[in-house]
């Protein structure tokens, strides 16, 4: 690995890893629906360091794309999430912190003893080779729960609308 390829990957590092702690710290919820971009972002950034320029491609339109603009829209229509009356933290941050802290300790203590030596180093990628069998795997195999998710993923959106409406405002506009 070059020392551009290096520094890269650390700056890159960086945005994912600063703009993921964004999204957690910030009081806002527009502000943290913002900060999802460059976490998208920076994710695909990987894929392309990985030479999967497929995943990088589904990565850039389908999270930094739709489903960033679904999480802002779905933030945008509910009720008093600018309001500054209403309190945007969570009260129980410290309890949260301690259940992510241990759950992060047990995980890499899993991860710490099931390492094994590699026998053989990793030998080139074929990009055209995983692109083509992950899209004959999501067409053919995979495909009834590829559509469920996307089936999903609109009856989620289309909830959070009905319940982001305000009926006495519908009724005022009507009556008026």
């Amino acid at each position: 690995m070059s020392t551009l390829e290096l520094v890269l990957l650390v700056l890159l590092t960086a945005m994912t890893v600063l703009s993921a702690l964004m999204v957690v710290a910030v009081r806002n919820l527009i502000h943290a629906g913002f900060g999802l971009l460059p976490f998208f972002l920076g994710i695909g950034g990987f894929y392309l360091i990985l030479s999967l320029e497929f995943l990088f491609a589904l990565q850039l339109l389908l999270y930094a794309g739709a489903v960033m603009v679904v999480v802002l829209f779905a933030l945008m229509l509910t009720r008093d999430v600018m309001n500054p009356h209403v309190r945007q933290t969570n009260r129980l941050a410290l309890a949260g912190a301690a259940v992510s802290a241990s759950l992060m300790v047990f995980l890499l203590g899993v991860i710490y003893r099931s390492l094994k030596p590699l026998a053989v180093l990793p030998g080139a990628v074929d990009a055209d080779a995983i692109t083509r069998e992950l899209g004959r795997l999501l067409l053919h195999e995979y495909v009834l729960p590829f559509e469920l998710t996307s089936a999903l993923l609109l009856s989620a959106m289309l909830g959070a609308v009905f319940l982001a409406r305000n009926p006495k405002v519908e009724l005022e506009e009507e009556a008026g």
